[in-house]
């Protein structure tokens, strides 16, 4: 299959059920996205065990040919660990994963060195992420690029409105050198950290503002589109520990997530998942069964024979869906 242009980039957490999501998209899906990968302590295992377990996992889930996004911000916090960020990196390279370094803005002197080091070496170039206020200090950018000392076109921009919709049309223009960055990336996550206050058992729509919002700054003719990045249906952030999740589902469409939501798993309420599907699949919104795997699954468990699953597997089917959807709505030239 010839190489296809890079479209769309999810950022996800690097946890069980995105990473199926990753491994059942379709081949086309894959050549066309690059995921941010954000890695995240584990409550038990020592970060070294944890690192290599992740790295096998996605040598499994997204394989060693394609390019994607390692951010390590959650294992350090905001001024980064030259020892964190270079026991991951070493792994990445162990495993022959194609990874591209994430930097941030608030990097330490010390933690710069060693993603210099890192980027040098892996040939890749890396991402620069930064949030829409970092702007107003273009000595902040320059410093940076400065510091890790290659040249823009080697550096994936990306602007990252985390859970606000996007203001491309006053914030594009002030990108220091805009034509210069390899690429120019946007991201917005806007879905609701929690979904407690809805009620039960009925369908509820949110609006995509996401989606939306960069859509709008497309059609303000912007002196540079920057590709769509987009949290899929998570919030952003670190995962929500959930002493006891719900059931629930979330399902993309053009401009609005379908929603509901149930039970409490623990309580026994996974069986609600069979009616849920049901009506999802009743519904003329419903994509069908081969628009993704995801929606396979959700088809299959609306056979109350099968098993009902669990929130890992509810969370996989639906951010394999909506992977597929962005790419599709990207691609057949949804702005």
């Amino acid at each position: 299959m010839a190489k296809r242009e890079i479209i769309y980039v999810p950022i996800l957490k690097a946890k069980a059920g995105e990473r199926w999501a990753l491994s059942h998209l379709a081949p086309g899906t894959k050549s066309m996205i690059r995921p941010v990968l954000e890695l995240h302590p584990h409550k038990e295992k020592l970060l070294g065990d944890h690192i290599e377990s992740v790295c096998e996992a996605l040598q499994a889930a997204w394989g060693v040919d394609r390019a994607f996004y390692v951010d390590t911000v959650w294992l350090h916090g905001d001024s980064g660990s030259p020892a964190i960020i270079a026991e991951v990196f070493e792994a990445t390279q162990e495993s022959g994963l194609q990874s591209i370094p994430v930097v941030r803005p608030h990097y330490d002197d010390s933690s710069l060195e060693q993603m210099q080091d890192i980027i040098v070496e892996g040939e890749r170039g890396y991402m620069l992420r930064i949030t829409p206020d970092v702007l107003d200090t273009p000595a902040l950018i320059g410093g940076i690029v400065d510091a890790i000392g290659i040249s823009r076109s080697e550096i994936d921009l990306l602007l990252d409105y985390r859970n606000h919709p996007m203001t491309l049309a006053d914030d594009v223009i002030r990108v220091p050198n805009l034509s210069s960055w390899r690429l120019l990336i946007a991201a917005s996550g806007v879905f609701p950290k929690s979904l407690l206050s809805l009620p039960l058992h009925q369908w509820h729509v949110l609006k995509r503002h996401d989606w939306l919002s960069w859509q709008t700054g497309v059609e303000s003719h912007l002196k540079r589109n920057p590709l769509y990045a987009d949290y899929t249906m998570r919030p952003p952030g670190r995962p929500v520990e959930f002493g006891d999740p719900s059931v629930n589902l979330r399902y993309a469409l053009d401009d609005h997530w379908l929603v509901q939501m149930g039970g409490k798993h623990k309580e026994g309420a996974a069986v609600e998942i069979h009616a849920m599907a049901a009506e999802l699949i009743a519904r003329p919104e419903y994509m069908g069964a081969d628009f993704s795997t995801g929606d396979e699954e959700i088809e299959r468990v609306s056979d109350e024979e099968e098993g009902p699953g669990g929130p890992t597997q509810w969370l996989q089917w639906c951010v394999n869906h909506h992977i597929e959807f962005a790419v599709q709505q990207i691609s057949h030239g949804g702005v």
